[in-house]
């Protein structure tokens, strides 16, 4: 399986937050032995 991980947050995006979510999932996949192809940090501001 491979597997984009997408991160959607403000906080994150201007670098006020460190990504705890991102890095989990990332661990949960590659634990299942799927492929990471990419991990994207998006703010959820829509301006």
């Amino acid at each position: 399986m491979r597997v984009a991980v997408l991160t959607i947050s403000d906080s994150v995006t201007k670098g006020e937050r460190e990504d705890l979510s991102g890095p989990a999932v990332v661990a949960f996949c590659r634990g299942l032995g799927w492929e990471i192809t990419s991990m994207l940090h998006v703010s959820d501001d829509p301006a």
